[in-house]
């Protein structure tokens, strides 16, 4: 069997997280193949989730690199889900420099839930997804909210999909504790007439896929799953995790804390403890630190 994979830009993988765009021009398709490994790995490292939860969690975080992955211009995307059930918050953000984190809240660590409960059973039947857009040329972040379709996740961000771009959406992910991958198709606009079966069979072929293969590179699977296909391969975006501490982000926190409360916990504490549920890092800060920092101006400098 001959595959008919080209590639625009060379896509050797130095590591395993990355998102590859593709188009099967054959069927006038175009997707997104996600995989990601030791980001993911980072991401839940001691962070005991349970199965239904770190599913739920990966299949968000690929479903953001994919989404990603799909715009012209690198945007912060976030995904949120809030609800009262056993979960009350599931976020994950990709921020424009491609750098994925997430975080997950339980209600209550100790009831236990089972392996197989659905997303919108974990956050109970007043939960809500929505995805958050920072637009880079207009400064201003796009909020949609998205409706719950379907019997579960997968249909409800196709049909989010389907609905913003007004043209057919399929996506499929997978997710262990050692990785967590995923794939995304749509129909091009303003198709022709010349393979009216396209669509249905690229969406038969992407059901083909066996856990197994979610391991692969993105050109051995791509190969594999639409062998007789035209697809062209686009350059692989890389995908990185929290690797260094984000000093403004935590400077910004402590001067919304005010001088006044900053001098106080340090005053009764010692210094101050910074939690970052989303990368999962905690900072200890001490007045030599802050003072480092150059968080608020000189004493003599303050207006009193």
């Amino acid at each position: 069997m001959t595959s008919n994979l080209s590639s625009d830009t060379p896509t050797s993988e130095t590591h395993r997280d990355v998102a590859t765009p593709f188009l099967i021009e054959s069927a006038e398709t175009r997707g997104v193949l996600v995989h990601l490994e030791h980001v993911w790995q980072d991401l839940i490292a001691g962070r005991p989730y349970p199965p239904a939860v770190r599913s739920a969690l990966g299949m968000l975080a690929v479903f953001v690199v994919a989404l990603a992955a799909r715009l012209k211009t690198p945007t912060r995307v976030t995904v949120q889900a809030q609800g009262k059930g056993a979960v009350n918050l599931l976020v994950v953000d990709l921020s424009a420099q491609r750098c994925l984190r997430a975080t997950a809240q339980l209600t209550d660590p100790a009831i236990p839930i089972a392996d197989d409960t659905s997303l919108d059973a974990l956050l109970g039947p007043q939960a809500q997804l929505a995805v958050v857009l920072d637009l880079p040329e207009t400064r201003q972040s796009y909020v949609s909210l998205i409706p719950w379709q379907g019997h579960s996740l997968n249909e409800t961000l196709e049909a989010f999909l389907a609905q913003s771009e007004q043209q057919p959406a399929r996506f499929w992910s997978h997710c262990s504790e050692s990785f967590a991958a995923g794939l995304l198709l749509s129909a091009l606009p303003a198709r022709s007439d010349t393979d009216p079966d396209g669509w249905n069979r690229v969406q038969m072929l992407a059901l083909t896929v066996r856990p197994d293969e979610w391991r692969l590179d993105a050109a051995t699977l791509l190969s594999r799953l639409f062998a007789e296909e035209n697809v062209r391969v686009f350059e692989s975006i890389a995908i990185s995790g929290v690797s260094h501490t984000d000093l403004e982000r935590i400077k910004r926190l402590l001067q919304l804390l005010g001088f006044q409360e900053v001098q106080a916990l340090l005053q009764e504490q010692g210094g101050i403890h910074i939690r970052d549920e989303l990368s999962g890092q905690s900072f200890f800060l001490t007045a030599k630190d802050i003072a480092r920092m150059g968080v608020f101006a000189p004493e003599s400098a303050r207006v009193q």
